[in-house]
């Protein structure tokens, strides 16, 4: 509902919402979320070159389909994925690596442990929120900066996390979290705490626009889901936002800047989900 009424003042008012918010930013960079895309390690690295080639030199792959209960050599392949994609970018992309909860604290541990050479931008998700401890103690044991904030929902939580050096990047979702009023205070706690926030982007419209009102320095990137955006997710929407050389560039148009399609709804015609 609050991002639907910043929609709606953004439409009274003949404005983009990143300005009635007080920015200025025409541009933010995206960062190449790779989900659904496959975990076989020559595959990853090939698509991580191909997608480097396309302009994502800021890349967040996925290993949540594996467990603890895998043992060493699956330990080991979790290693190498990463020493994959690292070679396939080069020293100069960010990496970032996501397990969507799927492993727990000495897991975790002992695999960024053996990652830190690598140099990943973050280490998302690598239990589930609700246990702060665990994330509290993973960032003691290691140098590869912790994120979390999907289930952030509110800037309660965040505070929480923050205060407690638990994490340096919060992902609080702006469909998620109590929508852009809410995340715009979230990234004024973020910056007190030295932290960057980098919304998740399932619905990147209103992600986008809190992202381009604030400084670089606190929100230097906004996801961006290949497999899904990429496909036909905006499919009724006109100008779908699509990144270029990896940047979105803001609409000018009034409130999120969204324009449906009305040839393509009267077509009545059944999508996929992604065309493969």
């Amino acid at each position: 509902m609050d991002n639907l009424l910043w929609d709606l003042k953004g439409q009274i008012f003949g404005q983009p919402v990143y300005k009635i918010l007080g920015g200025n930013r025409k541009q933010v960079r995206v960062y190449g979320s790779c989900l659904g895309f496959s975990q076989e390690p020559e595959k990853m690295q090939a698509k991580a070159r191909e997608l480097k080639a396309e302009g994502y030199t800021h890349q967040k792959w996925f290993l949540n389909k594996t467990s603890p209960q895998d043992g060493p050599a699956v330990m080991a392949e979790n290693v190498e994925k990463v020493r994959l994609l690292r070679e396939a970018l080069g020293d100069e992309a960010d990496l970032m690596i996501d397990v969507l909860f799927n492993w727990d604290l000495p897991y975790a541990a002992a695999w960024a442990k053996r990652v830190e050479k690598y140099n990943l931008r973050w280490f998302e998700e690598p239990v589930p929120t609700a246990n702060l401890d665990a994330f509290i103690e993973l960032s003691r044991e290691t140098s590869v900066p912790i994120a979390t904030g999907e289930h952030f929902y509110g800037r309660w939580d965040v505070q929480k996390f923050l205060k407690e050096d638990a994490i340096r990047v919060v992902q609080a979702d702006p469909e998620w979290c109590g929508g852009v009023s809410e995340l715009v205070k979230i990234c004024a706690i973020a910056s007190v705490h030295g932290a960057h926030v980098i919304p998740h982007g399932h619905s990147i419209h209103a992600a986008m626009h809190v992202v381009a009102s604030q400084s670089p320095d606190v929100c230097p990137l906004v996801e961006y889901l290949i497999g899904k955006m990429d496909g036909n997710y905006y499919h009724f929407e006109k100008n779908a936002p699509r990144p270029i050389n990896g940047k979105l560039t803001l609409p000018d148009r009034s409130g999120f800047g969204i324009e449906l399609d009305s040839s393509k709804i009267n077509k009545r015609e059944i999508i996929t989900w992604r065309d493969l």
